[in-house]
């Protein structure tokens, strides 16, 4: 199917089994997200794609394989956000912004929702860890940004933990909600949302 990247012409050899391959993870995401992981098969994703099962194991080893890649990819496509983040020479709640407007375009997309979705599957070790500590790490990053704004005086004092679980449970529920045929865009949720948390974040004095 063209529209999953599988038949697009490109020049180099690794370059189509790498489009392949991510046509593969691409669609085993989409499926999850909308039939659940439990209820969808590699024969489902094959026929997607429509090439035979035999042909997915050129490129995935077995289903969990999929999600666990689908996963690895959601974070390392935040990474430039992190980047952004990370630069002191911005406010910190311009830094709070950026981090919730980047977490919302990757909930946007097949790969980040897939992420938030599939939280709650069992996975065998060591993919299991290494998905925690991914995912562990996007929550650091938040409640440090959090923690520095309480320190510089531009956020009202309060457990940045507590204040961290608090935006990730609103931002991580919109794939559960917003699966509506007229479902509300991403980026307006976002704006929304990062209206309320960072007016509520910031000091009276400040506002």
């Amino acid at each position: 199917m063209q529209q999953n990247g599988w038949n697009n012409t490109v020049t180099s050899r690794d370059e189509q089994r790498r489009q392949k391959r991510l046509a593969v993870l691409t669609t085993g995401a989409r499926l999850f997200n909308k039939h659940g992981f439990d209820r969808t098969t590699l024969d489902d994703i094959a026929g997607e794609l429509n090439v035979s099962k035999r042909t997915l194991y050129y490129y995935v080893k077995s289903k969990e394989e999929i999600l666990f890649q689908c996963n690895q990819l959601g974070i390392e496509f935040f990474s430039d956000i992190l980047v952004r983040c990370a630069d002191k020479k911005l406010p910190v709640l311009e830094r709070i912004g950026i981090f919730l407007r980047g977490y919302a375009d990757l909930m946007s997309d097949d790969l980040g929702a897939c992420l938030i979705l599939s939280r709650n599957i069992p996975m065998l070790e060591p993919n299991r860890s290494v998905l925690r500590e991914g995912q562990r790490s996007l929550d650091k990053v938040l409640r440090d940004l959090i923690a520095e704004g309480i320190d510089d005086g531009k956020i009202v004092p309060g457990d940045p933990k507590l204040t961290t679980a608090a935006i990730f449970g609103a931002f991580n529920w919109i794939p559960h909600w917003n699966t509506s045929e007229r479902q509300v865009p991403h980026r307006d949720i976002a704006e929304h949302y990062i209206q309320l948390f960072v007016d509520g974040l910031r000091r009276p004095e400040t506002r």
